[in-house]
């Protein structure tokens, strides 16, 4: 079946859970035979409230208490309209009271809570339900149908679904902390594991499962003795935390042995999923026995949701138990009644992946075949009244034809002639025509960035020198290994050897940078051939012109007015900039590869995550390549390849920094450093640093520490200036390289190499425009990454990016490129680079921008 379970892998997501039918040859199909009673049904359409045309399911559903609503794949957007009208009829006509989830019963609990609180529906699904649903345009019509006297919501998966999974352990230990014993749980090994399971689907290889359990029996014991004591309130509670830490264990225990690491979407069998069914139902018969007074509709994916699979005609699937089936076997036949959705033609697939498979035209014989001879845009089919025992072939799971009798697995089936894949959850906006580059420049503001301005001359050096010598640690007088040794103003350099050694062919007068992680830069002159010797001074983090002030001030507030004014700060409409981009990767004393280019990038109002969200289904900026330079190395994506912030995406951490989100800001420890002035501008100097490095609070996964800086102008609580410092989890990374080393499968090839260190620096400066809002103008990325392929050669390289920005111009959305439309534009920068041809006339006249500061290292987790 199709298993939500998704890696976030080094910023790239992948889904890893493929199909639960292997791909056979087409199935017989049944024989033919009498026609099947259908009922009309005149709408799919969730704000169609006149549900004469479904009264027939009033006596067809009769007396059931559980009403599954499946899909053949989650990749059907009119599907999901569908369901919403079903869920609305059920509710509105037959009394059903709760909507159950495929998404994480710690999650949908407390959405429940989060609901009966007030929270809009919309931030409590967005919290806990699989983006797969919540991202989308359709699934958006149920939120009305929930609330305070509305439907209430629960959830039946043992996978971690939501961005609620970061409070499970914490409010489980606040909820223990009374008892006698609690301090005694390793809360932070029961973290890191549960963790790595919600937002890898994976049992984190350096960590064992017996421990694991271990400390889950801990929290056990005294949930038991809690579940027998005198208060009510917690003894309800007690009971809850049982279940949910028996569904946790449950899918641990199934990732550490069952790992769906170790396979593809060819390798992934109908049995693989048993254990997530039957926990599953366990899931759901609790609720159902906690509140028995309820009426629940399921909402997941059909294969889950089905009966008797084992008397289909397919060796494969006969072994599969799914969730339905053992439901059906606890409340009997009649309580549970199950509705599949059948399709006659179109495309399914998700969103932003671009990935839409035509469904297969319906077989002769087939259902589908005979409800398309029908006509009917939407028909019903009842198989438990109208089709008992009958021999049927159909395609109800994932497109995939089965014969035998059906009414077996399912009671009925709604039949749409046509389905199409889900829309995000703001609609796509149409394509931009095609527009001159100098038509979007802004005037730039004195100072500020022009990359479209043209070149002074520059003055001419003298006669050619080769300088050498070797860079030190001001401080420690130490050699400074690895520093970058450069000429700005022709993008040459080089980097020192392990000894802090170089060598660079420059000429008389020419000015050289030197820099390094850690330090401020030192400028020197090319005079003479002597060994020359230059010491860095660490850096310290000082500004110019600066005042330190002793008044003290509270950060978080300070941080949570910096996030409230960001709508009057920060551009929130749809925006296009010019922008130049300088990327330089070196390794051991080589400069590998340099390349510098210029863009044009439309950025849509709703991106407000790095990688957009669940399956990217979120709009994301879309970034066309205008000239290039490769000054050294290759143009192609690959060698340029580094994942997170300042170098693939995420230039403005403002926006979509979990730091700047009122709902993360709590992840994160904050304290006022200073207080400067300059000029009549006051400057909040902020300290943070993450609680845990989770994906919830960086935005990326396998990051071990994230820390930094935010300066904060007083006046109007706008950020000015970001300091960031990454450090990878480069343990858990190398335990996942080893444990699939040798495989052939996805991530085998993404885990193929272990590091020894891996971290990364981030710097943006923002200005203010004309508009009186401000932008990111300026962002300075470096990395740091050192470590071997598994069974190949060690590497150490730096990676430097610098990116420099126009201020923005608004632009209608129909005027953002839609990179479906436009081929050419897919793959972002990095993968246009090859395809831009050179032009030298432009190069020699255009301006490039002053070298930027080099990103200072920070201390992770201080």
């Amino acid at each position: 079946m199709f298993s939500i379970r998704v890696l976030a892998l080094a910023g790239w997501l992948s889904v890893l859970a493929g199909p639960l039918l292997a791909q056979n040859a087409p199935l017989p199909v049944a024989a033919a035979s009498a026609p099947v009673t259908t009922h009309p049904v005149r709408s799919i359409s969730p704000t169609d409230t006149n549900f004469s045309d479904l009264e027939f399911l009033r006596p067809e559903i009769g007396g059931a208490r559980v009403v599954m609503l499946g899909e053949p794949t989650h990749g059907e957007g009119n599907v999901f309209e569908a369901k919403v009208r079903l869920l609305r009829f059920l509710q509105v006509r037959m009394g059903f009271t709760t909507v159950a989830f495929e998404s994480g019963f710690y999650e949908l609990d407390k959405a429940q809570r989060q609901l009966t609180a007030g929270t809009p529906a919309a931030e409590a699904m967005d919290n806990s339900v699989f983006g797969v649903w919540t991202g989308t345009r359709e699934f958006r019509e149920i939120l009305p149908l929930l609330g305070p006297g509305k439907l209430r919501v629960a959830g039946f998966d043992y996978q971690l679904s939501g961005a609620y999974q970061e409070e499970l352990l914490e409010e489980l230990e606040a909820f223990l902390k009374p008892e006698k014993g609690a301090d005694g749980i390793a809360y932070d090994y029961l973290e890191e594991c549960i963790s790595m399971m919600g937002e890898h689907f994976l049992f984190p290889p350096s960590h064992q499962i017996v421990v694991f359990d271990m400390q889950l029996n801990k929290a056990r014991k005294l949930l038991e003795k809690v579940k027998t004591g005198p208060d009510a309130t917690r003894r309800e509670r007690a009971t809850f935390w049982l279940q949910n830490l028996r569904s946790l264990q449950a899918a641990a225990h199934d990732y550490a042995t069952n790992d769906p690491g170790t396979k593809d979407s060819t390798e992934f069998k109908a049995t693989d999923s048993n254990p997530r069914d039957a926990q599953m139902a366990d899931n759901l018969l609790w609720y159902l026995r906690q509140h028995p007074q309820e009426k629940v509709v399921c909402w997941g994916a059909l294969p889950h949701l089905a009966n008797k699979v084992e008397v289909l005609a397919d060796a494969e699937i006969k072994t599969y138990k799914p969730m339905g089936r053992a439901v059906k076997a606890a409340l009997g036949e009649d309580a549970v009644y199950v509705l599949g959705t059948l399709a006659g033609g179109g495309t399914h697939g998700f969103g932003s992946w671009g990935k839409y498979l035509p469904v297969p035209a319906p077989a002769p014989g087939t259902l589908e075949a005979e409800l398309l001879a029908q006509g009917q845009e939407y028909s019903f089919v009842s198989l438990k009244h109208d089709a008992q025992g009958k021999a049927l072939t159909t395609y109800a799971f994932e497109y995939q034809p089965q014969t035998g009798p059906w009414s077996e697995v399912v009671d009925g089936f709604l039949f749409l002639k046509t389905v199409n894949p889900p829309h995000g959850a703001v609609a796509a906006s149409a394509t931009a025509a095609e527009t001159p580059v100098a038509a979007t420049l802004v005037p730039s503001a004195p100072g500020h960035l022009n990359p479209a301005a043209r070149l002074v001359a520059p003055a001419k050096s003298g006669a050619a020198l080769t300088l050498s010598g070797t860079i030190l640690d001001g401080k420690t007088n130490k050699p400074v290994p690895f520093a970058t040794v450069a000429v700005p103003a022709r993008s040459a350099g080089t980097v020192t050897d392990e000894q802090g050694r170089f060598r660079l062919e420059t000429r008389r007068g020419e000015l050289v940078q030197v820099s390094s992680i850690g330090y401020e830069p030192a400028t020197v002159a090319a005079q003479s051939t002597a060994a020359l010797s230059v010491r860095l001074a660490p850096a310290a983090f000082a500004l110019d012109n600066v005042r330190v002030s002793a008044q003290s001030q509270d950060p978080r507030r300070i941080m949570k007015k910096v996030i409230k004014a960001a709508e009057a700060n920060y551009e929130q409409q749809d925006y296009t900039q010019q922008g130049y981009t300088h990327r330089r990767i070196t390794g051991y004393d080589t400069l590998r590869h340099e390349i510098e280019y210029t863009n044009q990038e439309w950025t849509p109002a709703e991106y407000r995550h790095w990688a957009g969200g669940f399956l990217m289904l979120e709009k994301m900026p879309v970034h066309q390549v205008q000239e290039k330079r490769l000054i050294t190395g290759k143009d192609t994506w690959d060698v340029y390849r580094e994942g997170g912030y300042g170098f693939a995406g995420g230039f403005d951490p403002v926006r979509v920094s979990p730091l700047f989100k009122a709902a993360t800001l709590g992840k994160f420890r904050l304290r006022l450093d200073t207080i400067e002035q300059h000029g009549v501008d006051t400057w909040y100097v902020i300290r943070f640093a993450a609680k845990r490095a989770s994906h919830r609070a960086t935005g990326l996964s396998f990051v071990r520490g994230y820390s930094g800086k935010v300066y904060v102008r007083q006046q109007d609580y706008a950020v000015v200036r970001y300091e960031g410092f990454w450090q990878h989890d480069t343990a858990e990374v190398n335990a996942l390289a080893h444990k699939y080393y040798g495989r052939h499968n996805l991530t085998a090839r993404l885990f193929s190499a272990v590091f020894q260190d891996h971290r990364a620096t981030h710097i943006v400066t923002y200005q203010r425009g004309n508009s009186g809002r401000y932008y990111a103008s300026t962002s300075v990325a470096q990395a740091q990454v050192v470590g071997h392929v598994l069974g190949g050669s060690p590497f150490y390289t730096q990676n430097a990016c610098q990116v420099y920005y126009a201020p923005p111009t608004r632009v209608p959305a129909a005027e953002l490129p839609d990179p479906k439309q436009k081929p050419e534009l897919r793959g972002g920068g990095l993968w246009q680079l090859s395809k831009v041809p050179y032009r030298p006339e432009f190069w020699q006249t255009y301006q490039r921008p002053v070298p930027a500061e080099p990103a200072p290292t920070l201390e992770a987790g201080k």
